[in-house]
């Protein structure tokens, strides 16, 4: 049951992290195969865990404002690690086994708190275009 759970927690954090994910990805990244993704997903479902899937080869996403673990990341924090994508399939022989794990982890909360800044200031470009 705690590995379950561990994988559970884990899906939601790489769906976050990487909305669109497929099943096939996310069996890898759990260790698992994709048929007990399905049937996590309908575990996480029956916790109502807002995860759709978007269709065939689209992939799993939020629906509506679902997040987990927000951090006050500035922009040029945000920069950075985004920045390291870009190189680390080249330096992962040379991190800790847990590097990548916890890196997914601050990612889920990146494009969560991305999310959430973007929807703000629509609403405050809305709300001053009214006022005029």
């Amino acid at each position: 049951m705690t590995d379950r759970l561990i994988r559970l927690m884990r899906i939601i954090t790489l769906v976050q992290a990487r909305p669109g994910i497929l099943a096939r990805e996310l069996a890898e990244r759990c260790g698992t195969s994709e048929r007990t993704i399905y049937r996590d997903m309908d575990a996480l479902s029956a916790m109502h865990i807002p995860i759709t899937h978007q269709g065939r080869g689209r992939g799993y996403t939020f629906i509506g404002h679902f997040a987990m673990y927000p951090l006050g990341l500035t922009e040029e924090e945000v920069q950075a690690l985004f920045k390291l994508l870009t190189i680390l399939e080249q330096i992962k022989p040379m991190l800790p086994d847990e590097f990548e794990s916890a890196y997914e982890k601050v990612l889920a909360a990146v494009y969560k708190q991305s999310a959430e800044k973007a929807e703000i200031q629509a609403g405050d470009r809305d709300e001053s275009s009214t006022a005029l």
